[in-house]
């Protein structure tokens, strides 16, 4: 599409990197913001370090790009050769091979839990999904194979097991096979993931799905999960649970210590106390179930990063109880465990949290909560 320039009536040469219309007539040389929708060309938006937008799909992963039947014109609309055609066709046809879904059966299958039971199931599931649709990696294949056969079995992909058993216990296309499996992923996710509860019963009765391929369904899928969770390749359904469940706590410690401190820090003192605070966080691995200080409850541990951070950059004078206090927790054992922290981190014990006393300095510390108390008063 041609567009002309509103004062002159000239075409306008566009730059569609720069998102601008540009007057073909000296004299007069308008510009005009151009909109640009192809995420192909408009390299302002897709590319560099201010990039909003990419061709991706629904798992985030970047998606093929070129035509596969190749373009005839170039982005200014000169007409390409037949050489340069051919050229390009076969590096579309290279890219789209790249990009294409090694196992198609596994987004049908979360498709399918988005049906029938919403985005949040099919998000909560979406381990369990893809374990039970999505083949080993070439490295956990070849491991596979030198296992007992038993073990070679439980690690066989479920899908293939379910869809291939003999008639009545697989399903009658792929359709029901999809639903059989959707419908056992939700029930574990229930049991393991404590995720919404399922009428079972009702279910079976909607989807005309019968009490034994269910059962088969679940215990192909436990099974195999079980096996991956022994081999390390997934990790088991009691440390999810706990893991969401430390996150969660997380969430909420932050919200209650950022509410407290945005009336006593200015924005600028507090963006670099939480810069420092979502460090020290990373480096310690939480929420984990695995992390260094993962005994420790997470709040606590929240509350002694947030005040190192505080003594860090010296705003930490008159907010120990504060700080303690915004999260039900006392000044006193905040500043117990942060100097118990601070031993083990001198001992070598806890390394990941040289972010948070390598430039501590001793002698700014309070002597006691008491001295905080009237501090604050």
């Amino acid at each position: 599409m041609e567009l002309k320039c509103e004062d002159c009536g000239e075409q306008l040469n566009v730059d569609y990197a720069r998102g601008m219309g540009v007057c073909s007539d000296q004299w007069c040389a308008a510009e005009y913001p151009v909109m640009v929708n192809d995420a192909d060309t408009n390299a302002s938006a897709v590319h560099g370090e201010h990039a909003q937008n990419g061709a991706v799909d629904d798992e985030g992963k970047a998606g093929t790009k070129m035509n596969p039947f190749a373009d005839t014109k170039d982005w200014s609309g000169k007409r390409l050769d037949a050489k340069t055609r051919r050229k390009f066709r076969g590096l579309a046809w290279q890219d789209r091979n790249s990009q294409r879904e090694s196992d198609p059966m596994c987004r049908q299958l979360k498709a399918t839990i988005r049906e029938m039971f919403g985005k949040d199931m099919a998000a909560a599931t979406r381990l369990l999904a893809e374990a039970t649709a999505r083949k080993l990696t070439p490295a956990q294949e070849a491991l596979r194979k030198t296992l007992s056969s038993s073990d070679q079995k439980r690690l066989a992909c479920p899908k293939t097991s379910i869809c291939r058993k003999k008639k009545g216990v697989k399903g009658d296309g792929d359709k029901q096979n999809l639903e059989i499996m959707a419908l056992a992923i939700a029930s574990l996710s229930a049991q393991w993931f404590n995720t919404a509860a399922i009428n079972e019963v009702a279910l079976r009765e909607k989807y005309g799905i019968s009490k034994e391929q269910l059962t088969n369904a679940k215990k192909t899928i436990s099974n195999h999960f079980k096996a991956r969770v022994s081999m390390g390749w997934a990790m088991a359904p009691q440390s999810i649970r706990l893991v969401a469940k430390r996150a969660d706590a997380l969430d909420s410690a932050i919200e209650n210590m950022v509410d407290t401190f945005n009336q006593r820090l200015d924005d600028d003192d507090l963006d670099n106390v939480l810069d420092i605070f979502w460090n020290v966080l990373s480096e310690l691995k939480e929420p984990s179930v695995d992390g260094p200080v993962a005994n420790v409850p997470i709040d606590m541990v929240a509350a002694c990063v947030f005040y190192g951070a505080l003594k860090l950059l010296g705003l930490h004078r008159g907010n120990l109880n504060a700080l303690a206090g915004s999260i039900a927790l006392s000044g006193a054992g905040v500043k117990s465990r942060l100097e118990n922290f601070q031993t083990m981190f001198e001992a070598g014990a806890l390394p990941e949290a040289e972010p948070l006393f390598s430039s501590s300095d001793d002698g700014s510390e309070e002597g006691s909560s008491a001295e905080e108390e009237s501090a604050e008063d």
